[in-house]
């Protein structure tokens, strides 16, 4: 599966799973400044897991009916270091990340939300 690492994504957090031998594809070096609507509407969007520090990618998907990713890796651990977050998000993409969920990252642990009934 193909990593896609939206633009806000620290390169720490890129390179740990890139060193691990997965493909990930960074906006900022294939389309810097695409817009989240955008991203959503890739047509290989179903086969990304997307890693993200921005929370409007689920609005997209949960209130505005966009199409989803494979799954959402969002991480809300704000200005940790990025050693901790990529540290955090190996971790999840090694576990294995439920297909159709957005799995949130906190300081207190993560949680699991399925993606709405009829989201591809």
């Amino acid at each position: 599966m193909k990593l896609l690492a939206d633009e806000n994504v620290h390169p720490v957090v890129v390179e740990r799973p890139r060193r691990a031998g997965f493909e990930v594809e960074w906006i900022a070096e294939s389309g810097s400044g695409m817009a989240d609507k955008q991203i959503l509407q890739r047509p290989d969007i179903a086969g990304c897991l997307l890693v993200t520090d921005d929370r409007d990618f689920g609005d997209l998907i949960f209130n505005q009916a966009f199409p989803a990713p494979h799954a959402i890796i969002y991480s809300r651990l704000g200005r940790a270091d990025p050693r901790h977050a990529a540290d955090r998000v190996a971790d999840l993409i090694e576990r294995g990340v439920p297909t159709g969920h957005m799995i949130t990252i906190t300081k207190e642990g993560e949680r699991s939300r399925p993606f709405p009934a009829g989201a591809e």
